[in-house]
């Protein structure tokens, strides 16, 4: 950790004692009151994680309390609580980008743009003899979500031939629409930087919650994931690919982040809030590799400790799964 990340980290602290964070509604107020235990556990680890980017990409720390302030203000707003979700998903992954020893200097440019597009992604890596890599970090909101799959005694993961009515008691609906909207929008983000740098790779990191079979389903269920003919996601009966994303980083992280705002103990063991993992603890990154993709160098999923899926093929969550009978 460079020498000036404390203080910096200091300085953003101090700056979130007169902000809206502290002084008005927010979610966060708790974790950022000096001496709470969800300082100690959340705000401590926030700030230095702000800090430390902040080294690799000037301005990331202000600009993110910026974004962080903002959600406040009514109280107990449900978007409010899924937006702070989404931030710390970001965070997570782009600390890791940030903190990663890189073999070669990486340079890091912050929601950079190519040519007259109006679409960026979170932060681009440069790497001198390897090529540059686009990321971008999306994190559904599952709140809803997560209170009615155990409560239903049916799941639909997947879209089949099987209906909601022929099971004849409630149903949980699949949840793969947020799944296909992140793949369409980093398509997009990504399209000028493929069309002027064929070298350019791409990876779009979703970050769900313990259920990772749930993405897994959406993207590769044989019946209809985005990533397969069988695409629900279809236009004059062909399903729609996304060229411009060369693979899709599955983490199990939402969870953990939920729990650690709560003040309540994490799952498997993380050290806290944004302790991204490693590829030899459980749970791992799961990798799927686009089609249409192009494959991306070992530098760039070492960083991202990254787990093909098909070496994970012997854990049931890591296969799709159309229906899950809860009770």
């Amino acid at each position: 950790m460079p020498n000036d990340v404390p203080a910096h980290a200091a300085r953003l602290m101090y700056r979130i004692q007169s902000s809206p964070i502290r002084t008005g509604w927010h979610w966060l107020r708790y974790n950022f009151t000096p001496g709470s235990n969800g300082f100690r556990a959340v705000g401590r680890e926030t700030v230095l994680a702000l800090a430390q980017v902040d080294v690799v990409m000037p301005g990331f720390a202000d600009e993110q309390l910026s974004r962080l302030e903002a959600m406040g203000g009514p109280e107990k707003s449900k978007t409010h609580y899924a937006q702070i979700v989404s931030w710390y998903a970001e965070l997570l992954v782009i600390l890791q980008l940030a903190e990663h020893p890189w073999p070669e200097p990486a340079r890091f440019l912050m929601e950079p743009t190519a040519g007259d597009s109006k679409y960026n992604p979170e932060v681009m890596i440069e790497l001198d003899g390897v090529g540059s890599l686009g990321v971008e970090v999306k994190a559904p909101d599952l709140l809803e979500h997560s209170n009615t799959r155990t409560t239903n005694p049916w799941q639909l993961a997947g879209r089949t031939d099987i209906t909601p009515a022929s099971l004849g008691s409630a149903v949980t609906l699949p949840r793969d629409n947020p799944v296909k909207d992140f793949l369409v929008h980093a398509d997009k983000k990504f399209a000028g930087f493929r069309a002027a740098d064929p070298n350019f790779r791409s990876i779009l990191v979703i970050v769900w919650d313990d259920f990772i079979n749930e993405p897994v389903t959406a993207l590769l269920s044989p019946s209809s994931g985005l990533l397969t003919r069988n695409s629900f996601h279809r236009q004059d009966d062909k399903a729609i690919e996304y060229p411009n994303i060369d693979a899709i980083l599955l983490l199990r992280h939402q969870h953990q982040i939920v729990e650690a705002l709560a003040g309540r103990a994490l799952v498997d063991d993380p050290s806290h809030i944004l302790d991204f993992g490693r590829r030899d603890h459980f749970p791992p990154h799961a990798l799927i590799k686009n089609p249409t993709g192009e494959g991306l160098p070992a530098e760039f999923l070492d960083c991202l400790e990254a787990v093909p899926i098909e070496a994970l093929s012997a854990a049931a969550e890591y296969n799709p799964g159309e229906v899950i009978m809860w009770n």
